[in-house]
């Protein structure tokens, strides 16, 4: 049993962001492979993506997200040439199927279904960034200020979860030592892993009890709550500010009608759909806050300062 990824802080400049700042960069990222429609535009956000996985120090952390994302994809490039017959260049031409019509396979559905299983992908990744650099602790210390109910139910959710995987496995490894059989036919499986299920979820009920005798123990809703609070610091008006810069030029492009590229009926020029000034923001954006998270590793006097 293969926990998740979970946070870990690290020394870099996206983990010492305010876990305001954080969520506004991984919303701006979303939104702009949400809205983007152009492959070249695309491109130059899943190169910013990226960029960002490596100056928060988490490629490897993200990698299960990763290998889920690309096996989404794979679907999606495999399934939408089967139902989406729109376009003009006939790759393969296909039978006749019932209630499905021909299965032709065409040039444009091929490349649409790529493009959307590229966006697929940078979703995933996003996701990844957010669950492994961004402290949880922080988001519900902010959510704790709308609803403090809700927080303190998500926060024992998340705090379960990595200790109920440690026991899983310790109990696992004990059955194994003690020579249970964990594998074979399904009804052998099955009776194995009945008193596994049994001890792992009475020991999640134990654990709650005592969360909830530490809760009372300590007079919790008796009072005013006393929550900690995260100072903004000199780096996170740069990251908010370019990160609502990216979406404010993707919106600006939508509402003039620039940068839209066409699938069907025939592909368009990716070339003609470009705009200059709004590659240069794109690349302008994702490689300042690169070199703010290079500068702030690089020299200390920066780091200092921010």
């Amino acid at each position: 049993m293969k926990p998740l990824p979970l946070y870990r802080h690290k020394d870099t400049v996206f983990h010492g962001l305010h876990p305001a700042i954080a969520a506004t960069v991984v919303f701006s990222l979303l939104a702009l492979i949400l809205l983007l429609r152009h492959p070249v535009y695309l491109c130059l956000a899943g190169a910013g993506v990226w960029s960002l996985v490596v100056l928060a120090d988490v490629a490897r952390e993200t990698g299960p997200h990763l290998r889920l994302g690309l096996f989404m994809a794979l679907l999606v490039v495999m399934v939408n040439p089967l139902v989406n017959h729109r376009g003009e260049h006939v790759l393969v031409y296909g039978p006749h199927v019932p209630l499905l019509g021909k299965l032709d396979i065409t040039l444009e559905s091929l490349v649409y279904g790529s493009v959307s299983a590229f966006r697929l992908l940078l979703v995933m990744m996003v996701f990844g960034l957010a669950s492994t650099a961004i402290s949880p602790d922080g988001l519900l210390d902010i959510l704790a200020r709308i609803s403090s109910r809700s927080s303190l139910s998500a926060a024992i959710a998340i705090r379960l979860y990595p200790s109920m995987v440690v026991e899983a496995r310790e109990m696992k490894e004990v059955q194994l030592v003690r020579g249970e059989r964990l594998q074979g036919g399904a009804w052998q499986r099955m009776r194995a892993h009945l008193p596994f299920l049994a001890a792992l979820f009475q020991g999640l009920l134990d654990r709650a009890a005592c969360i909830a005798e530490s809760m009372s123990a300590r007079g919790f809703g008796s009072g005013k709550a006393t929550r900690r609070r995260t100072p903004f610091r000199a780096r996170d008006p740069f990251f908010g500010v370019f990160s609502l810069a990216g979406v404010a030029v993707v919106v600006l492009m939508s509402v003039l009608g620039k940068g839209d590229y066409d699938y069907f009926p025939t592909l368009s020029n990716p070339l003609r759909g470009l705009e200059a000034w709004a590659v240069a923001a794109l690349c302008g954006e994702f490689a300042c806050l690169a070199i703010i998270g290079w500068s702030w590793k690089r020299w200390p006097w920066l780091r200092s300062r921010m």
